[in-house]
């Protein structure tokens, strides 16, 4: 429960204001219903420090719950490396009187048994940006930069490398439409 009250909207967890509220709790961003459903696409990992190939691509499918009775969203994804197999998962929660988000994350190959807290915003169309951190042993913790930009149609998942000064590098983009 500590880490869910360091959060940008820690009162969203507070149980004697979530009892407080007459009608229904806490719920997600209206915008961000229009993203449940199954989704497919092409998942590009950006691997710069391979000499033969820098650009990794895979097929790619989401499938996208709404959770506890709509107060968070769950973004469950798969692609491969190499033809490994792997998968992801992204729980998406927002401050329905802010644009404050936050989200857990985790990836099989990116971030192996490990569960990233993330803050950010969401922007007045809906597109979301999150932040984590993460260990680099000897060296300073780096963050790990989430994108969700949506479209009428399809959805863009973009994941960024952010160096301890602040300089950012694509990792991961994946385009996603609709099944």
């Amino acid at each position: 429960m500590a880490v869910f009250c360091q959060s940008l909207f820690a009162e969203c967890y507070n149980l004697a204001i979530l009892y407080a509220k007459k009608g229904k709790p806490v719920s997600i961003d209206k915008k961000l219903e229009s993203l449940v459903g199954v989704w497919k696409g092409t998942n590009r990992l950006h691997v710069p420090w391979m000499p033969e190939e820098r650009l990794k691509e895979s097929d790619s499918t989401a499938t996208v719950h709404s959770k506890m009775n709509g107060q968070f969203l769950s973004v469950e994804y798969t692609w491969s490396f190499e033809g490994e197999p792997q998968e992801g998962i992204l729980i998406l929660g927002c401050d329905p009187r802010s644009d404050a988000v936050q989200a857990v994350w985790t990836d099989s190959w990116h971030s192996k048994d490990v569960l990233m807290l993330c803050n950010g915003s969401i922007d007045a169309e809906g597109n979301i940006s999150v932040l984590g951190q993460y260990a680099v042993p000897e060296h300073p913790d780096w963050g790990w930069r989430t994108e969700i930009i949506r479209s009428s149609d399809s959805f863009r998942f973009n994941m960024y490398n952010v160096s301890p000064e602040g300089t950012e590098e694509i990792a991961v983009e994946t385009d996603f439409r609709r099944v």
